[in-house]
């Protein structure tokens, strides 16, 4: 009896020991945001009359794919690289929204910029509505950028606009691949900026 509550004993404790050392072992997960510009160049869209002016962004809509908190990297034309230890701190939708609401904001700095959802009763001038096709880093260290948007001010939506560009990622870390991601979101504020000049002027 002896003996086999030895036995018992020992092989608890070395149980713990390889359990203690699994966890200790275990990779950490880092998370990511995206920013706003803080670009000096963003400059305002010139005009007189935003100051009474509302402008509405909309939710964003993004492929199924990209909109998970994983961070995803195109690896070849038909295959996706889906990190589990590298993660965006929030839903991408809901982080593309506010930060291309910031940039916005930025851009046409006497407009009154919101996002969606807005306090009940309150209607904007101007809304936006933008369905990203893509928005993904790849292995080849390049930011692939493809979206359509439509503005509606009194009533009439605008015809689609659409902007598609392709930049290079400055290295090779998720943290670069989160920087590219805010500087095309920045390029495509500009865009949207400039369509809007219509609706607000």
């Amino acid at each position: 009896m002896n003996r086999f509550f030895l036995w018992i004993l020992a092989f608890s404790c070395s149980l713990i020991i390889v359990l203690s050392g699994c966890r200790s072992i275990t990779p950490s997960v880092s998370y990511y945001i995206l920013n706003p510009s803080t670009d000096a160049s963003m400059s305002p869209v010139d005009s007189d009359d935003h100051r009474s002016k509302t402008v509405g962004v909309n939710p964003i809509e993004l492929p199924g794919y990209l909109n998970r908190v994983q961070m995803v990297k195109r690896t070849g034309p038909n295959q996706l690289d889906v990190s589990s230890r590298h993660r965006w701190a929030d839903y991408p939708d809901r982080m593309i929204q506010r930060v291309l609401g910031d940039n916005l904001q930025i851009l046409m700095a006497d407009a009154r910029v919101y996002s969606a959802p807005w306090p009940a009763g309150f209607k904007p001038d101007v809304t936006v509505d933008v369905t990203f096709l893509e928005l993904i880093g790849t292995t080849d260290k390049k930011m692939l950028l493809s979206a359509t948007w439509t503005i509606i001010g009194n009533g009439d939506p605008s015809p689609p606009h659409r902007t598609s560009l392709s930049e290079t990622i400055s290295g090779a870390g998720f943290d670069d691949l989160a920087a590219a991601h805010s500087r095309a979101l920045e390029s495509l504020s500009r865009d949207v900026a400039e369509s809007l000049r219509v609706f607000v002027e």
